[in-house]
């Protein structure tokens, strides 16, 4: 493996960029009264349904995704992706045809699934020990500013039109340059795997992975069901319990995600202190600030409940990611990927009928109740990794990379 390329300040940098783009697709919802006024015969819950609908097709192109890479390569599956993602999304800048803006919204889903992955996985291949975390961390904390610039962007658009706020999809050029300029040996990374004795060996046909990692996909995906909870119900309580408005609660949610950039950029300390720790306290620390939240009785005590969940995500996340890079089979990072990302993905979208049944249970339908049982689950989740992690014996591939 060439240090030297790996190292390189623009290499990172092209890998980081990728992942300034993976919320685009959803970033044009503020256009939706707009969009609704122009498809009016057209029920608005299939002109919402545009919004969404990249999902749809991303998802099932993340799963292809580790065949399409095997037969492309990295490289060349992240450029072809960028390109259909950058015009594809375009088109309703031009076209205000209702079944076009269908077709393109479904292509732009395409394009992004086919690199989504890539934006953890590459990483993953690449990078090993802290410097691997350290780019987790950095991979959140560009996708944090690549959110809060798509939604700045669509703001100052909106106000021409709603299909000038489409332009928004321009952002696809800034990786597709950096890319295609400075990540022209990523396959060298990706192709071959380095054994134990430091000789390099052909990747297995075949992509396998292991219970340990669906038990990291099932651990992510239950975290981001019930995290949810919080962004789903945060307005609705507010309001429910006369504390503020849905204007508030945008505008913690805007904060929150600023605020998730500091634990982003220092996430390969705070791991590299952590430890094994580093996924129960996370967890802990999002249940303790949704439970703030929860049992406020004034807007302030809101606020700090915001500031504490904003330190949760943007340490759980890469350090589930990361232990996944640690558990997977050798050669398997694009599927390892894929399917925590599947998982995500599939939590995010039930995480209402989740909440629903649960809250349904204790016979509680609130705001307040939902953000409880969120407490309560990530509290669950997070003193079981507290127990796996002090009394699970760290396995010997593991503790060699620790030392490194």
């Amino acid at each position: 493996m060439s240090s030297s390329v790996q190292n390189s300040f623009l290499f990172k940098i092209s890998i980081l960029s990728i992942s300034l783009v993976l919320t685009v697709t959803t970033a044009v919802s503020t256009a939706l009264p707009a969009m609704i006024a122009t498809f009016k015969q057209y029920p608005s819950t299939q002109v919402e349904m545009l919004t969404t609908l990249p999902t749809i097709s991303l998802l099932l192109t993340v799963l292809a995704s580790s065949w399409i890479i095997k037969r492309l390569g990295a490289r060349r599956t992240t450029l072809i992706g960028l390109i259909i993602a950058l015009l594809a999304g375009l088109v309703p800048v031009f076209i205000n045809d209702y079944v076009i803006v269908f077709i393109s919204r479904l292509l732009l889903g395409v394009g992004v699934g086919l690199f989504n992955n890539l934006a953890y996985s590459l990483i993953m291949a690449v990078y090993e020990g802290e410097e691997r975390q350290t780019m987790l961390g950095f991979q959140s904390a560009v996708g944090t500013v690549g959110n809060a610039l798509a939604s700045f962007v669509v703001g100052l658009l909106i106000s021409s039109g709603w299909q000038v706020a489409f332009n928004v999809n321009w952002l696809f050029v800034i990786p597709l340059v950096l890319f295609g300029l400075f990540a022209t040996k990523i396959d060298q990374f990706t192709n071959p795997v380095v054994t134990e004795t430091g000789d390099t060996a052909p990747i297995k046909a075949k992509e396998t992975t292991n219970m340990a990692v669906v038990g990291y996909v099932l651990l992510i995906a239950t975290f981001f069901a019930f995290y949810f909870g919080l962004l789903l119900k945060l307005a609705g309580f507010l309001v429910e319990q006369h504390l503020g408005t849905a204007a508030v609660a945008a505008t913690q949610l805007s904060v929150m995600s600023l605020i998730g950039l500091l634990p982003s950029l220092l996430y390969g300390q705070i791991y590299k202190h952590l430890r094994r720790l580093t996924i129960p306290i996370g967890l802990i620390i999002t249940g303790l600030g949704i439970g703030i939240i929860a049992t406020a009785g004034t807007l302030t005590m809101t606020w700090i409940g915001i500031v504490i969940s904003s330190f949760g995500l943007p340490i759980v996340m890469p350090a589930i990611f990361g232990k996944v890079a640690e558990v997977q089979p050798e050669g398997s990072s694009n599927l390892s990927s894929a399917l925590t990302l599947v998982g995500i993905n599939v939590a995010v979208f039930l995480s209402p009928q989740v909440l629903a049944v649960t809250t349904q249970i204790i016979g509680q339908t609130s705001n307040k109740a939902t953000m409880l049982v969120s407490t309560v689950m990530l509290f669950v989740l997070g003193a079981i990794q507290l127990v796996m992690a002090t009394t699970k014996k760290q396995p010997i591939k593991n503790r060699s990379e620790m030392k490194s």
